[in-house]
């Protein structure tokens, strides 16, 4: 007997006749073991049924029967219901993964628009499974075949850049990410030159351009050139302690904006920029010659990146926050 009970004390939904039992059992003070007991019902889905669909009122919390059904009925009508693999929904997968989407976008902006798709881990189930039986897409998604590598720390002492100021001195409104005009900034090397990378912290807008080497003149330059448009709503820049910022000064003053720099060998502290350098991957890898790359070229790649839904934003593109 006791086994019967113990099988029949799992999680379910109540019906709306145990909740009108329910209902009555609370007015008469009954505790929830024994209203669980009385119900068969586990005691959990007692407690779990009450603190999702109480009334409140006055300042409490108050269960209802007819409320409680009409409010799960609601929830009900609303939950995500994923579908099945088939022939639309796997084209539709491959053509936003073409377009550089991750499975993460592609399954929450559908589920926005109320089209057909799979969840986030299906779609990476899927995209594993057709490898298997020979057709790769595993191209298509972003740092595939990544592995992690040990970094080894330079024994040698680094060069100090003078005048540094410590990210422990900036603002910590910058910590908080509620305004527009907090950038990091950062080089990502390809074959041949180097790409600039400067990046939003709020609203993940990306600046890019190429630059053939990392000298700080040339780095001065060109954020010089690329930031002078958005001068006026440029608030502060955060870099690593990467020798091509040893002009931060006259940048600085350049652009009339507060730099600081992060802790040796700490990238979370810049994150919002690191994690965009792993998106831009996506357009220019490691191996690839940047020569060949004109600035035409990259500007098209800044706008899609900057067009692309964002996950921090709601799925909503960057470039609808910063004009």
């Amino acid at each position: 007997m006791q086994i019967l009970v113990l099988l029949m004390k799992k999680y379910t939904h109540l019906s709306q006749g145990q909740r009108y039992q329910l209902e009555a059992l609370l007015k008469i003070g009954m505790s929830k073991t024994y209203i669980s007991d009385f119900l068969g019902v586990d005691r959990s889905t007692i407690y779990r049924e009450i603190k999702r669909n109480s009334k409140q009122m006055r300042g409490r919390d108050r269960y209802e029967a007819d409320f409680a059904q009409n409010l799960s009925g609601k929830r009900k009508q609303l939950r995500t219901r994923y579908h099945k693999c088939c022939q639309p929904i796997e084209r539709r997968i491959i053509w936003l993964l073409k377009h550089k989407w991750s499975p993460d976008q592609i399954s929450n902006v559908c589920k926005q628009r109320s089209i057909a798709m799979l969840s986030t881990e299906a779609i990476y189930l899927w995209i594993y499974a057709q490898k298997r039986k020979g057709q790769d897409h595993t191209h298509l998604l972003r740092r595939h075949h990544r592995k992690r590598r040990k970094r080894k720390l330079d024994k040698q002492p680094r060069i100090l850049i003078k005048n540094k100021v410590s990210i422990d001195s900036r603002p910590k409104i910058v910590d908080q990410q509620t305004r527009i005009g907090d950038l990091e900034a950062d080089l990502v090397k390809c074959k041949h030159e180097y790409l600039l990378t400067i990046t939003d912290r709020k609203s993940l807008f990306n600046i890019f351009c190429k630059i053939p080497d990392k000298a700080s003149r040339t780095v001065e330059a060109a954020m010089i050139k690329e930031l002078s448009p958005h001068k006026n709503w440029i608030k502060t820049l955060t870099t690593d302690n990467g020798l091509e910022f040893a002009r931060h000064e006259d940048i600085a003053a350049a652009l009339d904006v507060d730099w600081y720099f992060a802790d040796p060998y700490s990238s979370w502290q810049r994150g919002c920029n690191e994690n965009q350098n792993g998106l831009i991957r996506q357009y220019a890898p490691r191996k690839m010659d940047l020569r060949d790359v004109s600035p035409e070229i990259i500007k098209q790649w800044q706008k899609q990146l900057n067009s692309r839904p964002r996950k921090k934003l709601n799925f909503k593109p960057p470039n609808q926050l910063v004009t």
